[in-house]
């Protein structure tokens, strides 16, 4: 009764390593688990042979068992030695002819021990006692055995060695599949010690197939032959990004290398269990967002591989679906480079603000004079022949379109700085359109154009001075532009709503299509059109008026009809309201 419950234990076990064995083969795609697949299978072979053997009589078929449980131990070991070089990626090792050198001595060894009962090279004696096979291994198998043995050390050192590489949690487990898995291996090596004990450790090392249940639930709680952990730890480790987790009690989960070397830890290190008040005293924003379980994001400067660093941090509340909070996660990016180009970028627009103003200021302050001089001889036209009147006038038409082209340049330049500010207050309408023209007078006359000013004195507009007669300028030297000779230009005045007056600038030049029109305020690039006596412009103006008209809270806008005049139309804050 009693050899029947050995057996039908022995039976169990056997079955719990088959289970394992069909586990491994549902994962026998991914890295060395095929080698490990083979190793189970040889692991099989000799538990059943080991029970054939035990509930067999005569020498000759327990001897046969016997070299067929040597056979599948001695197989282990380059199946073993190829899961290790495959784990580590060891590919050239995996090639067709590499794999028959690994297996040459063991296929040698093989051959030795199936001839053993003609040679004698591996038991010096063979017998029966009490119905149990004993052997007398020689010298030779001695050394060889012990040869095994070695390998088989170094190959769970490696594993070991790969394991450190593992997620923390991941790691305990393998640990727990690696020592069970070396039952059998202990037992092989107590034998060999001790060959009195064979008879009594022989059914024990089959009993030992119940560590492969235990492994078997190992695996598939934890999903250790599965790719998704696996992965998850590559891209963590690998990736360029710090990685923090931090749970409800303030101790570190998980990290990554890039983390660690930012830390003051070795690369190899870990800070899993240590407490957040502990690594991120000099990051108090950093540290608080933690402690609290708030998401928050901000930058911090810091040490890596002894180069300082500037990082942003985005830290992620981690929850239930009940709004529980579980901890944080937070991430880091190194922003070093991005940071500097910026401060590049700050100073580049600092020395090209300085620039522009001190070449505006020499350009613009001579040209002003050159139009004062102009002025002085267009008053004393009289005075001058024909031909030098036609120079003069030549000369102050180039003149005053480079001043105006100067102005609008410089007020677009200062439109486009961060922080400009414009100082708005109460203006005279009527003031402000008369000092616009006046700088167009000359140029008004030349075309014989009449400008009717239907505005009354003491409207009042709520804008900045400058600004504003840079705008009707603008308006109204397009409007001269493109009207003909003896044409006119009306600027009018209503009041839109409760705060706001609208001024019309309206000529009675070319006028525009509609596809002029609606290109008319395109910010992606800058057009203009010949004038109607050839005079040329930059498109500049315009979008320097728009964009001053609606810093000033109003807004520019346009009614033309090819051939019939364009009437340009902007609006302002009412002076008596604002």
């Amino acid at each position: 009764m009693k050899e029947i419950a050995m057996d039908m234990a022995m039976v169990v076990s056997v079955m719990m390593m088959c289970m394992l064995l069909g586990y491994t083969l549902l994962y026998r795609e991914e890295r060395s688990v095929r080698y490990f697949a083979w190793t189970m299978a040889c692991r099989v072979v000799y538990a059943v042979s080991v029970i054939i053997e035990l509930n067999s009589a005569s020498l000759s078929t327990k001897l046969f068992f016997r070299h067929i449980e040597q056979t599948a131990l001695t197989f282990i070991v380059p199946f073993m030695v190829l899961c290790v070089l495959d784990l580590f990626r060891k590919d050239d090792w995996l090639e067709l002819r590499r794999q028959i050198m690994i297996f040459g001595i063991p296929i040698a060894w093989t051959m030795l021990i199936w001839t053993d009962p003609y040679t004698g090279l591996i038991n010096r004696s063979i017998m029966l006692v009490d119905g149990q096979l004993e052997l007398t291994k020689s010298p030779f198998s001695i050394g060889f055995n012990l040869f095994c043995y070695v390998i088989l050390g170094t190959c769970v050192f490696f594993f070991m060695l790969y394991l450190r590489n593992v997620r923390t949690e991941m790691r305990k487990s393998w640990v727990w599949v690696i020592v069970l898995g070396c039952m059998t291996l202990i037992m092989e090596m107590v034998k060999l010690a001790n060959p009195k004990l064979s008879s009594w450790l022989l059914p024990i090392t089959v009993f030992c197939g119940i560590f492969g249940l235990l492994m078997l639930w190992i695996m598939f709680r934890n999903r250790l032959l599965s790719i998704v952990p696996l992965a998850r730890n590559v891209i963590v480790e690998t990736m360029q990004e710090g990685i923090l987790i931090v749970n409800d009690r303030g101790k570190v989960v998980e990290s990554n290398t890039f983390l660690n070397l930012l830390l003051g830890q070795r690369e190899d290190d870990s800070v899993a269990g240590r407490n957040v008040n502990d690594l991120l005293p000099q990051w108090p924003q950093w540290l608080e967002a933690c402690q609290r379980m708030e998401e928050g994001s901000f930058e911090i400067n810091g040490n890596y591989a002894d180069e300082s660093k500037v990082l942003m941090v985005k830290v992620y509340t981690l929850g239930t679906e009940r709004g529980r909070k579980l901890g944080t996660v937070s991430v880091l990016f190194d922003i070093t480079e991005k940071h500097l180009r910026l401060e590049q970028m700050a100073q580049l627009n600092r020395m090209k603000d300085q620039l522009f103003t001190v070449v505006s200021h020499d350009i613009r302050d001579p040209l002003a004079v050159q139009v004062n001089l102009i002025e002085l001889l267009e008053e004393e036209r009289e005075a001058f022949s024909d031909e030098h009147n036609e120079t003069i006038e030549m000369l102050s038409g180039q003149i005053r379109n480079t001043y105006v082209l100067v102005l609008n340049v410089l007020e677009w330049f200062r439109g486009q700085k961060e922080g400009v500010v414009l100082r708005p207050e109460s203006q005279d309408l009527s003031d402000l359109i008369w000092e616009a023209y006046r700088m167009l007078l000359i140029r008004s006359e030349a075309k014989f154009v009449n400008l009717h000013i239907d505005v009354k004195q003491g409207t009042l507009v709520y804008a900045d001075r400058e600004a504003i007669i840079m705008v009707i300028r603008n308006l109204l030297s397009n409007a001269i532009k493109f009207s003909d000779r003896g044409g006119f230009i009306y600027v009018t005045v209503e009041e839109a709503s409760y705060d706001r007056q609208i001024v019309a600038i309206r000529d009675s030049g070319v006028g525009m299509s509609e596809e002029q029109v609606k290109d008319l305020f395109d910010d992606s690039r800058l057009h203009s059109s010949i004038g109607t006596e050839g005079e040329r412009g930059t498109g500049l103006g315009l979008h320097v008026s728009r964009q001053f008209i609606r810093m000033s809270g109003g807004d520019l806008w346009v009614e033309s009809k090819l051939g019939e005049g364009s009437t340009f139309y902007f609006s302002l804050l009412d002076g008596m309201k604002s």
